[in-house]
């Protein structure tokens, strides 16, 4: 990776991701299905549900970045597979997902690229548009600590590391 910003993004990406997958690592596959909130109005995610949506999440940047315009909203056949996966195998796809991530911003000239998003009316780096994408893995590092209070989980070295 040659690019400034894009190494700006990746250090910085890499440690929130890394948080979030950390946590899903230290969850029981027993308790890959457990729902903090579940009642007739309300469902939040299971942790499967969550790793699912951040691999979808994941996929739909960088396929946006690739394609020129990242969009959100729609749910793939894929991210509904995810869903029925094993946490081994989800914490694998979560894995690549990262991988084709690092590959596309190794592009030496990944500075030159633009994309549109729904916050800009003119399109931006790419890189920048990325950004967002680390906020997204700070939002779910909130959530996380919920479920790890609900389920007893111990805070673990990069959270305490990031977040103290």
């Amino acid at each position: 990776m040659t690019d400034p910003g894009a190494l700006a993004f990746w250090t910085a990406y890499l440690r929130s991701w890394g948080i979030n997958r950390d946590f899903f690592e230290l969850i029981p596959e027993d308790k890959y299905d457990f729902r903090m909130v579940d009642s007739l109005e309300t469902k939040s995610d299971t942790p499967r549900e969550s790793v699912a949506h951040q691999i979808s999440v994941q996929r739909s940047y960088l396929d946006g970045a690739q394609a020129g315009e990242i969009k959100f909203g729609s749910i793939s056949v894929k991210t509904l597979a995810f869903k029925e996966m094993s946490k081994e195998k989800l914490l694998k796809e979560l894995a690549n997902a990262n991988r084709e991530l690092f590959t596309f911003l190794c592009d030496p000239e990944i500075n030159k690229k633009v994309t549109r998003v729904p916050w800009s009316r003119n399109p931006v780096g790419v890189t920048v548009a990325l950004w967002s994408l680390n906020s997204h893995e700070i939002l779910h590092t909130g959530w996380n600590l919920a479920l790890m209070d609900h389920l007893r989980i111990k805070r673990y070295p990069s959270l305490i590391a990031m977040w103290g």
